[in-house]
């Protein structure tokens, strides 16, 4: 892992949910499409359609997609508010109170009609009180909480669509994508976008969004380009080419796709079976010291990510012991991922414990 990610041979890094690691293999190979555009500038560039077209469909394949629905886009803000641009502005929207910005702003600043569910122990609860009182047309939610680390049942989700299969579930899953394996098909969610920075380690100006085919009936994007008909005049502009409306850097997405390769190399109990145990002893070890709130202890099934008490005193003590974390809300939040070892989280308690 250190030969992949030299930081590793200094620091002992648990700041994943603020950015990902960029390994050597993908620094390696994003320096060969630039000496490829240098050597070759249009006869490369040339390939452009059919290259972005291949990264499609390995993302498809990645998160169990419809690849004529799934399309790549920047970040997940600028594909997000795409999306909500298209939706009716008479429409009713479920958000949760303090979700990440980038969800609840653009629906905030368009004049929704808007209602709120606190993230708490009872969250589910209140969600299905809100649904049956307001019945929202759309819920647009982050999977993974991005400073409590709080994840969203995907059953709840299932039997939440069942139960209001009119509205239309929109996930952000920037904090999430790459953490575990998943099938969007068989989800509760209809639409789904990430930016792909942070678990999948795909560096930055790279995400996606994948859609259900009936969704394409309630939002209607307005954003076109000459992309958006395949760059061929006359073609036809589809749903989902809306998000693609313009030049694709196909430096960023073709690491995209690397980044997915490379979790199937690894394969999910490296990626994610391991990272679940480790998850579970820090759990237990941050409860036992008493730095979680009650609504992150009373969760079977919790993330990666957790906020622990402590202030800006506490992170530079952290960081003063070359432990990277990220102060976030009244806490400093940790997160672990497939390089983190048991070694990395007896050393942070080590600190802690100091």
């Amino acid at each position: 892992m250190t030969d992949q990610f030299p930081i590793l041979k200094k620091y002992t890094y648990l700041n994943t949910a603020n950015h990902g690691l960029v390994s050597q293999d993908l620094i390696d190979y994003r320096r060969s499409l630039n000496e490829k555009m240098r050597d070759e500038a249009s006869m490369f560039t040339n390939h452009r359609n059919a290259f972005i077209d291949e990264v499609r469909h390995s993302i498809a394949n990645f998160m169990d997609a419809d690849p004529d629905f799934t399309a790549v886009i920047p970040n997940f803000s600028t594909g997000f508010n795409t999306l909500i641009n298209g939706i009716d502005p008479k429409a009713v929207v479920l958000l949760l109170k303090e979700d990440y910005p980038s969800v609840n702003w653009p629906v905030e600043t368009r004049g929704f009609q808007t209602h709120y569910v606190a993230i708490d122990e009872k969250m589910e609860e209140h969600i299905i009180s809100v649904c049956e009182k307001q019945r929202p047309d759309f819920f647009c939610f982050s999977i993974v909480q991005y400073i409590s680390g709080i994840q969203m049942d995907l059953d709840f989700l299932n039997d939440l669509k069942k139960r209001f299969p009119n509205m239309i579930m929109i996930a952000d899953a920037t904090q999430y994508v790459g953490s575990e394996e998943f099938r969007f098909r068989e989800s509760g969610i209809d639409i789904l976008l990430a930016s792909c920075y942070k678990w999948l380690h795909a560096g930055d100006g790279n995400g996606f969004i994948c859609v259900k085919e009936e969704v394409q009936k309630h939002i209607f994007p307005k954003e076109i380009g000459f992309r958006s008909a395949r760059n061929v005049m006359n073609s036809n502009v589809t749903f989902i080419s809306r998000f693609e409306p313009g030049h694709q850097d196909m430096i960023a997405f073709g690491t995209l796709q690397q980044a997915i390769l490379k979790v199937h190399e690894l394969g999910w109990k490296k990626v994610s079976a391991s990272v679940k145990e480790l998850s579970i002893k820090a759990k237990a070890a941050f409860e036992k010291r008493g730095l979680l709130t009650p609504a992150v202890c009373s969760r079977k099934n919790h993330s990666s990510i957790f906020n622990i008490k402590g202030d800006q005193e506490l992170y530079e003590k952290l960081k003063a012991h070359h432990i990277i974390t990220s102060l976030r809300g009244d806490g400093i939040r940790i997160s672990f991922s497939y390089f983190n070892t048991e070694a990395d989280l007896n050393r942070l308690l080590e600190v802690l414990d100091l």
